[in-house]
């Protein structure tokens, strides 16, 4: 991921401040669309849910610069997705309904420039998650 793609990213999610309930909304609706088996992972009140993820994103977005920070982060909340039974091709439908919510959302402004910006920035925090220290196996997240 270049400099100018985490530039990129961390401008367009930033223009997206006060709609980030309308973001997660989106995500998850297009995310049970891609892997309807998946809202029986989901436990409580999905705005709580919600919540949870934008504040990730913030968190991501923010320290995208900084693997050393980032990556312990990451590398937790793999954990965290692997107890619960998340497996592979579901990074893939996440990342997926991510970039149908960020293209819904910003319209003209997410040029194929910025889909691929968003694209390597997801390739690389879900293949940290899915690639936790001591995860059975040792996988890369695939490009779209």
């Amino acid at each position: 991921m270049t400099q100018e793609q985490k530039k990129l990213v961390q401008i367009s999610f930033a223009s997206l401040h006060n709609q980030t309930d309308r973001l997660s909304d989106l995500l998850y609706k297009k995310l049970f669309e891609l892997e309807p088996k998946t809202q029986v992972l989901f436990h409580g009140d999905m705005k709580d849910q919600e919540q949870r993820l934008i504040r990730m994103l913030h968190i991501a977005v923010d320290d995208i610069n900084d693997p050393q920070l980032i990556q312990p982060k990451l590398y937790t909340l793999g954990m965290i997705h692997h107890s619960y039974g998340i497996e592979a091709h579901h990074y893939t439908s996440f990342g997926e309904a991510l970039i149908y919510s960020l293209r819904t959302m910003l319209g003209k402004e997410f040029t194929p420039q910025l889909e691929e910006a968003w694209r390597a920035a997801y390739r690389y925090l879900a293949s940290t998650m899915f690639n936790f220290p001591h995860h059975e196996q040792d996988v890369q997240v695939p490009h779209n």
